[in-house]
């Protein structure tokens, strides 16, 4: 009997200790338990077994049900949000960071999370850029919001692709492209979709586009439906695109060149008349404000003396054109135009390459009037690599060519500038703000090209 004694206080003792944490609030269960921890007299002990085992029961179905309770509480806390309110997942951050950051305007730092920190800025793409993402053109819409037409390593082709930034260039997110091959990068028949410039109008109207596929975007690039026609160059100028189309496609040598132009994200281009015919072999367009150059360029096969530019110059944004007629001057052998651009102050800029001396390149600028051409020196020791690959001006007195090297003419004498290798292209938005896209990244200038910050991707 005195272990039966032992066992049951033993049992009494182990039930108020389970019991009680569960539900111990409740005044009944206390009246219980105290009822169970009390000693039983001498003529209760010899029926112990007779209400031990239904209590020991009852507290198995106490517990479990606790049990239960208490998961059904979770459940509810970590289960589906409502129809129609679910929570997405979250998007990971792009981390493109500069190698040389620009220099951050905005103010200082904010609170940390704790302190109730504002959440970070939406992400400038829909996802991470491509690994070994490659840029070959640039455009901006403002000092911050910009995209870069490019091509990434993929399993199959094309493997044209876009990145886009909402910061001026610290970080970058990728973007659907149209599906189209990349002409400065991609081996491909001329049957084959090949595209090779990007630009936008805002920030949600932009164009790709090449000597025979032409693409746009309403969306800021999330998206892009094909359009009929062709782009050889394209500008967006006060408020309207300007761009020059190959009547036939893939016509060179031989094209007929039209200008057109349209309102941001509409097909219904117009044409717009030139006082004269354009060249045949290939176009450019170049706008600084409400200043527009467009170049024809001839074809210098087989030697002949006859491949001379045809350049035409607008100061009203495309409206009204005047011919200014080849801009390189012609000596012993033929001078050809190679690229021609235009800046803030009307000044009209080529660049001039003579068929017997590749190597050595002068360089024509015209006075603010657009009509009279003088020669610029050539770059010391020639120009290096021998062809200018990227070519802007802000004014007749800041110029800036590129080829392995950037080179900038500030009226009197030439200058390198440390920074861009492998020029692709220069562009500016104002007098001052310009970017560079070259083989090692993208480049910034606040200061009309004088110094340079590395963006990256």
């Amino acid at each position: 009997m005195t272990d039966d004694r032992q066992l049951e206080a033993l049992l009494r003792r182990g039930m108020a200790d389970e019991v009680r944490p569960v539900v111990a609030e409740s005044r009944l269960t206390e009246q219980i338990i105290a009822a169970a921890g009390a000693e039983p007299a001498p003529a209760e002990r010899a029926s112990w077994q007779n209400w031990v085992v239904p209590a020991v029961a009852a507290v198995l179905v106490a517990l479990l049900v606790g049990s239960v309770l208490f998961g059904a509480k979770l459940l509810h806390s970590s289960g589906p949000s409502p129809a129609g309110h679910r929570t997405p997942p979250a998007t990971p951050a792009l981390s493109a960071s500069p190698s040389s950051p620009v220099p951050d305007t905005s103010a200082s730092p904010g609170p940390s999370a704790s302190q109730g920190r504002t959440p970070a800025a939406p992400s400038p793409g829909t996802g991470p850029v491509p690994a070994g993402f490659t840029g070959y053109d640039l455009s901006w819409v403002s000092r911050d919001e910009g995209w870069a037409l490019g091509t990434a390593p993929c399993a199959t082709a094309p493997c044209t692709s876009i990145v886009h930034t909402l910061d001026g260039g610290r970080t970058w997110g990728g973007l659907p492209a149209p599906a189209a091959f990349l002409s400065q990068a991609d081996t491909c028949t001329s049957a084959c979709d090949r595209v090779s410039g990007i630009r936008f109008a805002d920030a949600r109207t932009g164009y790709v586009f090449g000597p025979n596929s032409f693409w746009m975007t309403t969306d800021g690039g999330r998206s892009w439906q094909r359009q009929p026609g062709n782009a050889w160059a394209l500008e967006v100028v006060a408020g309207r695109v300007l761009r020059v189309s190959g009547v036939v496609p893939n016509c060179a040598p031989g094209c007929r060149f039209v200008l057109q132009q349209a309102a941001p994200g509409s097909t219904g281009w117009q044409d717009v008349s030139l006082p004269g015919a354009p060249q045949d072999v290939g176009a450019s367009l170049s706008a600084n404000g409400n200043n527009v150059v467009l170049a024809s360029y001839g074809n210098p096969a087989g030697g002949a003396d006859n491949a001379q530019s045809v350049v035409f110059r607008s100061s009203d944004g495309g409206q009204h054109w005047q011919r200014i007629g080849e801009p390189c001057p012609q000596g012993q052998g033929e001078v050809d135009a190679t690229a021609v651009t235009v800046g803030a102050d009307g000044s009209v800029s080529a660049a001039c390459r003579p068929r017997t001396a590749p190597g050595g390149q002068p360089f024509e600028v015209t006075a603010a009037d657009g009509n009279t051409f003088h020669t610029v020196p050539v770059v010391p020791g020639g120009f290096p690599g021998g062809t200018v690959s990227a070519l802007a001006a802000t004014a007749a007195d800041n110029l800036l060519v590129g080829g392995d090297q950037l080179y900038r003419w500030d009226g009197a004498a030439w200058h390198q500038a440390p920074g861009p290798q492998g020029l692709r292209f220069i562009g500016f938005e104002s007098r001052t703000v310009g970017r560079a896209l070259a083989a090692n990244g993208v480049w910034m200038t606040t200061d009309a090209g004088a110094s340079w910050v590395q963006l990256s991707y």
